[in-house]
């Protein structure tokens, strides 16, 4: 084996244009894979950071409509009830939780937002996790006005409180009330890929109408499961629930369902970002598989022309399985030294890709190989060494001993099956290469579309900012949370030189503030399960001057209005269309259920319909309505200002929300391109590493159709010397040589064609808005591919033409 080893290192050293080749493209290949594969670990498979975590399973709600959902606060305490009393129950322990976001205001500065998660007191059991410092909130500190405690984490207490060990008893004013720090959970408990960027966790200080609303989906459930119980049986013991909400609500709960799934499996169940992370793991294999075909191209090559040297030593009395050896040798070296080399590419691209994903505020996803991951690079780099190394090791060591001795060392030829092979691995290189940048461009023509494409309404001039009103203390009255809306929308209407001015509940950045069945009388059945879904938004009478959304009929609401008024609302040109097509629908109702009974709001306007900026999946409805602020005060509000150069009223939205309330923090305070580079860039992060590991796959597919073809030239200098002497054109070679590479060319690019639309059909299902069926992209794509193999076909071919005939003649 030594003997071996060392006679590959010689052979190496002797061909180091080769060994350059091989070795850049096997690390570039084997690391962009590692890199994928370490991304799709760290978001898909990658255990949570808990005790025990196969146990931990999320519990996840759907609506009758099959979207994903929360529960109601009262829906999980009877999860957790029959938990407890059932001696069989599947699960040790439930627990439940939801974010909130916190004022906190230190002296003399401007409030600022804390999130956290407001949790059940069962939480820290069902994790398995205990303070490093203090204790956790017990039963007692649950009870409605004895909230005032938190437990920080780790990164917050380092972060803000310079990690001081006397921190337990000290107070931060939370949404202007003193809470006590009674304790600090260690590093990384915190998991922000699955819970969220999150500073504290809280009793329940959620309000208690909403906690006590079956209507309101607002919570999540883990559990942990009995030692030795399935996620089966779980699921088979939760469902008889289903079945008695169904019974006892039939209007809220009919048709709903549920889903059970580890909690490294919900970090991106259903959405976007699953697919995209799938298909970068899938272009990652495809460049690996292209190195891997470039690398055996080479060595079929070397092998050829090697063909003379192997019968020498054949004749001399080396066996069979002794060149075998000897050539595999060579290529495992290649591979296990490229597998090195693209261990290091693989830490490159972690570092630039998780570095360029966030996850908060101030962190960024981490992705660090694991030891599977490393298990699986030395997987990859053996199966990679033996894949291009054992096939020409075995075709070169077949060759006839008397034809090979007879050879010339110019003059050897490959065997027609080694010719089939090489012309074999080029067209699946040209076909998996535009495969790739098929997928790549569709891609980024569709995202360029996306974020270009007019959304109804003016992205350009707009300021906003988000705040949340304590609902918790001072703002749980809601005539109190209607006032503070109209001091806020007053105090807005004040600043010097902005045109317009508004306040809602959520912008068209990524969704609607809630869906909710609705009735058109004599059209709809009274089955929520059969009613459409309309998307809700709360405004002020300015939201649609703010946002320059146009009325195609009617008015906005009146300044005057009431909140015990006539209920009324305005609504899209899409819903309009659908109920009432012929006919105006001003003066028509639709009805939605508020608790036990349905509410009738009258029509008085019709707006356009408007697009989300910042959401990449097909909305969930298109149907669109909009609630005067006035008659539903939510405490989670969005303030806008209109203006040429939004940008420049950053410091006079702050100042205007610290005049009504300086408690209340202004948590963002974007414009919508500022939201759309924060909010879009790990789509577009992932689609520039889509397109440029596609380029790189091309790069490598071309450098093997250049390989192949410079070997033909080579092997074949005295057929075109002859040619030459007999009065051929160097044309006529020209054309002989590229019309071989345009042939093999034209086969990969029928078939990668074939693959690409296959994956344009993926994308669109999964992206509905930023993909769709584009055979220009995949044309212009072709195009593009067929110019490269162009050019890597002209160089070996303009060679030939430039042979003397005497140098091949003698030669021969």
């Amino acid at each position: 084996m030594l003997t071996s080893i060392r006679f590959a290192i010689r052979q190496l050293v002797k061909s180091p244009g080769f060994t350059v080749i091989a070795l850049v493209t096997l690390a570039l290949g084997i690391g962009v894979n590692t890199s994928m594969y370490t991304l799709v670990d760290v978001l898909l498979y990658r255990s949570a950071p808990f005790p025990e975590p196969e146990r931990l399973l999320f519990i996840q709600g759907l609506t009758a409509q099959g979207q994903p959902d929360g529960f109601a606060n009262a829906e999980i305490d009877e999860m957790r009830a029959q938990a407890a009393t059932d001696p069989n129950s599947a699960f040790e322990s439930i627990t439940s939780w939801t974010q909130w976001n916190n004022a906190y205001a230190e002296p003399g500065q401007t409030a600022e937002r804390l999130l956290s998660l407001d949790a059940s007191v069962d939480f820290f059991k069902t994790f398995g996790v205990q303070p490093m410092l203090g204790r956790t909130y017990n039963a007692d500190e649950e009870v409605p006005g004895r909230t005032q405690v938190a437990v920080l984490t780790n990164e917050f207490w380092q972060r803000r409180l310079g990690g001081d060990p006397k921190v337990i008893g000290q107070t931060l004013r939370l949404n202007a009330e003193q809470v006590t720090v009674i304790g600090v959970m260690p590093p990384g408990f915190g998991y922000p890929l699955f819970f969220g960027p999150i500073d504290l966790w809280r009793p329940m200080t959620v309000p208690q109408f909403i906690v006590n609303d079956r209507n309101n989906h607002f919570f999540a459930a883990v559990g942990r499961l009995r030692p030795g119980v399935t996620a089966a049986q779980a699921d088979a013991q939760l469902r008889p629930l289903l079945a008695r909400w169904a019974h006892d609500y039939p209007q809220r709960s009919t048709g709903r369902g549920l889903r059970l799934m580890p909690l490294q499996k919900a970090i991106l169940a259903g959405s976007p970002f699953e697919f995209l992370t799938l298909l970068l793991f899938g272009v990652g294999l495809a460049v690996l598989a292209i190195a891997c075909f470039n690398i055996a191209n080479l060595q079929l090559a070397r092998a050829a022309g090697n063909t003379r040297d192997l019968a020498i030593r054949s004749a001399l009395g080396a066996s069979r399985r002794r060149l075998i050896v000897h050539q595999l040798t060579e290529s495992m070296l290649l591979a296990l030294a490229g597998g090195a080399l693209g261990l290091q590419v693989g830490r490159w691209s972690n570092q630039l890709i998780g570095g360029s994903i966030p996850i908060g505020p101030s962190q960024t996803l981490e992705m660090t190989m694991n030891p599977t991951v490393l298990i699986a690079a030395f997987l990859i780099t053996t199966l990679a060494g033996l894949l291009f190394g054992l096939v020409p090791a075995w075709l070169a060591s077949r060759g006839d001993l008397v034809t090979s001795l007879k050879q010339q060392s110019r003059g050897s030829t490959s065997s027609r099956e080694t010719h089939r092979l090489r012309n074999s691995l080029v067209v699946a290189e040209v076909a998996l290469s535009l495969a790739m940048l098929a997928a790549a461009g569709v891609m980024i023509r569709g995202f360029s579309a996306l974020l270009e494409r007019p959304k109804g309404w003016d992205t350009n001039r707009v300021l906003l900012a988000n705040i949340h009103l304590p609902e918790q203390s001072r703002y749980a009255d809601s005539d109190k949370r209607a006032q503070a809306i109209d001091q806020l929308a007053r105090r807005l209407r004040q600043i010097p030189n902005a045109e317009h001015s508004a306040v809602c509940s959520s912008p068209p950045l990524f969704g609607y503030s809630k869906n909710v069945p609705i009735q058109v009388a004599g059209v709809t059945s009274d089955d929520t399960t059969k009613q459409p879904i309309a998307g809700y938004t709360m405004v002020s009478p300015e939201y649609f001057a703010a946002l320059g959304i146009p009325f195609l009929e009617g008015h906005t609401f009146p300044e005057e209005l009431k909140r015990e008024g006539p209920p009324v609302v305005i609504i899209g040109e899409t819903l309009a269309r659908q109920f009432w097509p012929h006919e105006s629908a001003i003066g028509k109702r639709i009805g939605d259920r508020e608790g036990d009974r349905v509410v009738w709001r009258e029509v008085i306007g019709v707006v356009r319909d408007v697009e989300d900026a910042l959401n990449p999946s097909a909305p969930s409805t298109m149907l669109q309505v909009y609630k005067p602020c006035v008659q539903e005060p939510w405490g989670y509000l969005w303030l806008i200002i209109r203006s040429p150069a939004p940008a420049n009223f950053k410091n006079e939205m702050r100042k205007a929300v610290a005049d009504v309330d300086p408690d209340v923090a202004v948590q963002e305070l974007v414009t919508v391109p500022e939201a759309v580079n924060r909010y879009m860039r790990p789509f577009l992060v992932i689609n520039d590493t889509l397109g440029g590991f596609a380029l790189l796959g091309l790069g490598i597919a071309a450098l093997g159709l250049y390989g192949v073809l410079s070997n033909i030239v080579a092997q074949r200098t005295g057929e075109f010397g002859i040619r030459l002497a007999l009065g051929a054109k160097p044309l006529d070679v020209l054309g002989l040589v590229v019309g071989k590479g345009m042939l093999l060319t034209g086969i990969g690019l029928a078939i990668g064609a074939g693959l690409g639309v296959v994956l344009n059909v993926a994308i669109r299902a999964s992206l509905p808005r930023a993909g769709s069926l584009d055979p220009v992209t995949i044309g212009l794509v072709s195009l593009a591919l067929l110019t490269v193999a162009l050019l890597a076909c002209w160089v070996p071919a303009y060679r030939a033409t430039r042979i003397d005939p005497l140098d091949a003649l003698r030669a021969e």
